[in-house]
């Protein structure tokens, strides 16, 4: 194994734009999500095959991961973090396939997916709890920690990137290292190992994302006691 084919690196360039391996391997991804989400949606069933089954499942651990985090419906957050889910688990596991590399062992792509969780966040919070009680709690209960709920806003980003950035990018290097000293006694523990790091780093990404909008919507009583008290 090329361990140079662990970092990412230009495939082509486009209008003088370099294109790495990473942007074509996520593009692969998005179609054949795609394109699994409508067979299996295409023609549903009361008496559900395999692949419906398997993919109802998929929807029913997404729905109970959200109800474990936040006491709003979670059909509200399943579109977003599905989505979310489901992508990242994808991408951090299609390694284990020859000559393919994670989308999220570059960091573009972790940082990508931690600013759209930045903004869900708020998009979650103005719609659902409105706009005057979200940006609210920026100043509660000093106008003093404005400044420092910003910053942290942006700083949880970052840390949100770059845990799963380092931690894809260490985990391939350790499995190409420990498969390039023992190719013939170790290559399917070290693949096995690979897919296991993919999936708990989608999961932990995931979890945290949710815990984010959950944190920022607060609980459903505190907004209904929030609005009686501004119509009184």
């Amino acid at each position: 194994m090329d361990l140079d084919a662990i970092f990412p690196y230009s495939v082509f360039r486009l209008w003088g734009v370099e294109v790495h391996d990473s942007v074509v391997v996520t593009w692969g991804l998005m179609a054949v999500l795609a394109l699994l989400s409508w067979i299996t949606t295409r023609r549903l069933a009361q008496q559900p095959g395999a692949l419906q089954n398997a993919m109802e499942a998929i929807v029913e651990a997404i729905e109970s991961l959200v109800s474990e985090v936040t006491p709003y419906d979670p059909r509200y957050f399943i579109p977003f973090i599905g989505t979310l889910a489901i992508y990242l688990v994808a991408a951090n596991t299609v390694s284990v396939a020859p000559g393919i590399g994670s989308p999220t062992r570059d960091l573009n792509t972790p940082l990508a997916l931690a600013l759209v969780v930045f903004l869900s966040v708020h998009i979650y919070g103005w719609l659902l709890i409105g706009p005057r009680r979200y940006l609210r709690a920026y100043v509660q209960p000093s106008w003093l920690l404005l400044p420092f709920n910003v910053i942290s806003e942006v700083t949880r980003t970052i840390a949100l990137a770059l845990r799963l950035f380092g931690n894809m990018l260490s985990g391939e290097l350790v499995v190409a290292i420990l498969l390039l000293f023992g190719a013939l006694l170790i290559p399917v523990p070290m693949q096995l190992f690979g897919l296991l790091i993919g999936a708990i780093q989608a999961y932990v990404f995931t979890l945290l994302a949710m815990v984010y909008i959950s944190a920022a919507l607060g609980s459903p009583e505190q907004a209904l006691s929030e609005n009686r008290r501004n119509t009184k």
